[in-house]
């Protein structure tokens, strides 16, 4: 077994570590000994669900006692800061507004200089592949580009050690060589711990193979070629090696004879393009009665964007799409949990209303190896056992429409193969299979192959349009919100609130960004003021309903709207980062706090997107329709444990950026005044005293 020993990486060693997650019966980890010198790189393997992820947070030391039971004793030679940990959903790494900022998280809160800064997050999104312009939102990206900017933020910080939980599965087979290679070159002379599935690419350039079976007990650990030699059979049986390996390059192999019945078109986009980020994706798609037909195309080219198309998810710009109206159609989405709507496995199979043969849920759980499961919380299943959950799921309804996103992501060679088994059957059956996927063993087992050109990379997104507003530092908006909500108590009449009301009329539109923006954020004030105003002409001093009544009430509303409305919308214009930045960086307010509520802030603005992926499956899955209080319900709640779950597994990822330690930290963007404030300052000033003179006008 080779090491580096030279290298200045930190040492890790676990010792009879085991882990009981508050929602398991069983530990995900027993009594493990693990033990990797400084600037090993190792290759951690074993079939899903086996304790991979687990074991990677156990060595960022990032196991919450709170969250399970704990006990065993972790050595890490290095500070958290220094872990680079990369979690299995990029997603949830994700901290910032922008590309540019996230990258940046790591060396912020390790305090270093601003130019340094700069220098390690450009470094790192070069080394991580990243294609995007650093002003580009992360959320929206792809999963693949948002794989490759989560790897960026681990790497900006230049840690001691690197913990990767599968860095290239969303990736394509390019780009996924291309990410390899950055990461092996930026791992140099630090410790290496990669979590994969597909370990072939891994093995000529690791160390040491490691091999987990149930409960992350080692089933194997060694040098890579010398374990695969000797232990291929027990390797297979743990699902690292498949029974039966599919070239890289293999292309579609129809199941059919030549000429036959293509079948019926269930679904189809003619001839359509659907915006995206400034760029339209040009694409004609068919899925047929009886075939699996793959959606490809290079990271970032556009293919969950065509899946929300066909389902109705968003409107393209011109052609026409065609899907069934009456038949079932069953979606499985990136992010399973999306899709769930039981406590546990087994309901979550039978929860569709058309989903009721229960020997179909029973078998479906036993070949997606599942039934072990059946009485688990989908939500606290491994990233494989959810994808599964979700497939079996998706089958049970027996749909005539099946459309996949990534179906294979985070599956060991044998739960693929079986994946991939019941993807053909269930078109063997009639029923019409939609994939969109990089995984070249699914692309081969296909009937028709569908290619997005790459052209979504790189392209930038479209400016936003500037306002006066944009000149003025956050500080200075907030001083206009906070003094025109106290100059609003001079108001006592509704002759000097109508008057108060007219510099908001005339300096509001200096802050509109969109009128449909600005409808949004003035609707709920406006709603307000008119409650107020009945409520207060009904309940009032004066005779209820009367006119005095109705002129008091009106006094009440331009009150009201004078207090929120200026704030609304000069606030409404400001970018959450640059907030941070003045608070942070300019008012020295405690930096976490601060921080923490920029990222908080910055989820907020990504729930409208999230609730409509819950809300759209759960339709889809016949459990109500939009105007159901049931449905609606439950969707709420479930965008809430979304929520939660989402915001439990961001904590790790930034704490594993140094978050945790950064009492002091730098700002990248520095938080300026101009003369543009002198103006605004002028402005908060005089919406402090014009009520007052209004008052004293009439």
């Amino acid at each position: 077994m080779r090491t580096r020993e030279s290298a200045a990486g930190a040492a890790l060693a676990l010792s009879r570590l085991s882990w009981r997650p508050n929602s398991r019966r069983e530990p995900t980890v027993a009594d493990l000994d693990l033990s990797i010198p400084a600037g090993q790189r190792v290759l951690l393997a074993g079939a899903s669900g086996s304790g991979k992820s687990t074991v990677l947070r156990a060595l960022a030391g990032l196991l919450d006692e709170e969250a399970g039971e704990l006990s065993g004793h972790m050595a890490v030679s290095s500070r958290p800061g220094e872990r680079g940990l990369l979690l299995q959903n990029p997603a949830h790494a994700l901290v910032a507004a922008t590309v540019g900022r996230d990258a940046a998280f790591g060396p912020e809160n390790a305090a270093l200089p601003r130019p340094e800064v700069h220098r390690r997050a450009a470094a790192a999104l070069d080394a991580a592949q990243v294609d995007l312009e650093p002003s580009r939102g992360p959320l929206e990206a792809s999963g693949g580009q948002q794989q490759r900017i989560a790897l960026a933020g681990a790497l900006a910080l230049g840690p001691d050690m690197l913990l990767l939980d599968e860095p290239t599965s969303m990736l394509d087979a390019e780009t996924a060589q291309q990410v390899r290679s950055a990461i092996l070159a930026s791992a140099e002379g630090r410790t290496l711990v990669v979590a994969e599935h597909r370990v072939e690419p891994w093995l000529d350039h690791v160390d040491r193979l490691v091999v987990l079976g149930e409960q992350a007990r080692i089933l194997a650990d060694g040098d890579p070629r010398t374990v695969l030699a000797a232990q291929s059979d027990l390797l297979e049986e743990a699902g690292v090696l498949a029974g039966r390996q599919v070239p890289p390059d293999a292309g579609p192999s129809p199941r059919r004879p030549s000429g036959s019945d293509p079948g019926t078109v269930v679904a189809s986009l003619d001839e359509v393009t659907v915006p995206r980020r400034g760029v339209t994706i040009p694409v004609g798609l068919e899925a047929r009665a009886g075939q699996l037909t793959v959606l490809t195309g290079p990271s970032g080219a556009g293919k969950t964007t065509v899946v929300r198309a066909l389902l109705g998810a968003m409107r393209p710009a011109t052609g026409s799409v065609r899907r069934p109206d009456r038949e079932r159609i069953a979606v499985v989405p990136q992010d399973p949990e999306h899709s769930f709507v039981a406590a546990t496995v087994r309901e979550e199979l039978l929860a569709s209303p058309w989903a009721d043969d229960e020997h179909l849920a029973d078998e479906l759980l036993e070949r997606a190896g599942l039934a072990h499961l059946a009485g688990a919380n989908p939500y606290r299943l491994s990233g494989g056992e959810q994808r599964r959950t979700a497939l079996a799921a998706a089958l049970a309804q027996q749909p005539d429409l099946l459309v996949l996103d990534e179906p294979t992501v985070g599956l060991d060679a044998r739960r693929r193969g079986a994946v991939l088994d019941l993807l053909e059957e269930a078109a063997a059956r009639g029923g019409a299979v939609l994939a969109a996927t990089h995984d070249p063993e699914l692309i081969a087992r296909a009937d028709h192959r569908i290619e997005l050109p790459g052209s979504e990379h790189g392209v930038p997104p479209p400016p936003r349009r500037r306002i006066p507003a944009d000149a003025l530092n956050p500080l200075t908006l907030c001083l206009i919100g906070i003094l025109a909500a106290i100059g609003s108590f001079a108001v006592q009449t509704w002759q000097g609130g109508l008057l108060a009301l007219l510099p908001l009329v005339l300096l509001g539109p200096l802050a509109v960004r969109t009128l449909r923006g600005a409808a949004l954020r003035l609707t709920p004030i406006l709603l307000s003021a008119a409650g107020l105003a009945w409520t207060t002409a009904l309940l009032g001093d004066a005779p209820a309903l009367s006119g005095d009544a109705w002129l008091l009430g009106l006094k009440e509303a331009a009150r009201i709207m004078m207090f929120v409305a200026p704030g609304v919308l000069a606030l409404g214009s400001v970018e959450v980062t640059a907030l941070g930045d003045a608070l942070g960086g300019r008012l020295r307010l405690p930096a976490r706090p601060v921080a923490a509520s920029v990222v908080a802030l910055v989820r907020v603005g990504h729930l409208g997107r999230q609730w409509e992926i819950i809300l759209r499956t759960r339709i889809q899955r016949g459990l109500g329709t939009a105007a159901s209080p049931r449905l609606l319900a439950g969707a709420t709640f479930a965008l809430l444990v979304d929520t939660l779950r989402s915001a439990e597994q961001q904590a790790l990822a930034m704490d594993a950026r140094g978050f945790a330690t950064a009492t002091r930290r730098t700002w990248a963007e520095p938080s300026r005044f101009g003369p543009a404030d002198v103006l605004g300052a002028a402005i908060a000033a005089a919406l402090l005293i014009w009520p007052a003179i209004a008052e004293l006008l009439v």
